[in-house]
């Protein structure tokens, strides 16, 4: 990493230990919205690294209504924040609030937070706008080792964006997801080199459509499978031009449990 990384990781690393200790006794007192506010600005300033006053806007009015944070950068709209009091467990509710205000405005990325749970989502601008939840961090929860926490919000920094870094994690998290894996199983270039290997192994010949069917009955999980996956599998079905034949494999998905 370049020298200004390990400083911003280095930064991040103690703003968690210190506000840590200040979440904490936020939750215990019971602290209100406005003062999880302030304990949120302080983060994003001390710990994050965004200027206070050239990068942060409170209370910014976005038709008729308030988001609490909007960070900028080079004088552009960047991430959306929604605070809620810090014992409030967030909730779908809170996050249509924060990705209809980032709709509306045309930023990418939202933050939804209590100050003690950070969550940041990516607005997809589809008909109608969707979200992906890209990754969650919490100040109080141990179960994830302090490096990799500092690791996620370290791309929440001005140094990250120098390279695109925030993007580079979204990107690449997306490029690996089940789903879209699921999806490049079933293209023809994977399907074909996988029919070789069958007939190479077992001397069996199968039509691509057939192994298709396969691997969403038997080996994609269930979890992954979606639109992108049933798009895919119909074309590989309308690509298929051989006869029809009895299947080669008899695997029920409801009774059989995948394999991967």
């Amino acid at each position: 990493m370049a020298i200004y990384q390990d400083k911003a990781l280095d930064r991040v690393t103690r703003g968690i230990r210190k506000y840590k200790s200040v979440a904490q006794k936020a939750r215990a007192n019971g602290a209100k919205e406005s003062d999880t506010r302030m304990i949120v600005s302080s983060i994003m300033s001390d710990a994050l690294g965004w200027d206070a006053f050239d990068n942060l806007t409170g209370e910014y009015r976005i038709k008729g209504n308030y988001a609490d944070f909007v960070i900028r950068q080079d004088g552009k709209h960047f991430i959306i924040v929604e605070v809620k009091a810090i014992s409030t467990n967030l909730n779908e509710k809170h996050l249509y609030q924060a990705v209809s205000y980032a709709a509306n405005e045309g930023v990418e990325w939202v933050i939804l937070t209590n100050g003690a749970e950070w969550r940041l989502y990516r607005v997809l601008f589809s008909k109608p706008v969707e979200h992906e939840l890209v990754f969650e961090v919490s100040l109080l929860n141990d179960t994830i080792k302090p490096k990799a926490r500092a690791e996620l919000l370290y791309l929440l920094t001005p140094e990250a964006q120098r390279k695109d870094e925030l993007e580079a994690y979204y990107q690449r998290k997306k490029a690996l997801s089940g789903p879209n894996i699921a999806k490049l199983m079933l293209s023809e270039s994977v399907l074909t080199r996988l029919r070789t290997e069958i007939k190479a192994d077992s001397g069996n010949r199968v039509a691509l459509d057939e192994l298709g069917q396969i691997l969403v009955d038997c080996v994609i999980r269930p979890e992954v499978q979606g639109d992108p996956v049933d798009k895919q599998l119909k074309r590989v079905r309308r690509a298929a031009k051989a006869a029809p034949r009895k299947p080669a494999n008899s695997c029920a998905p409801r009774e059989q449990k995948p394999e991967a």
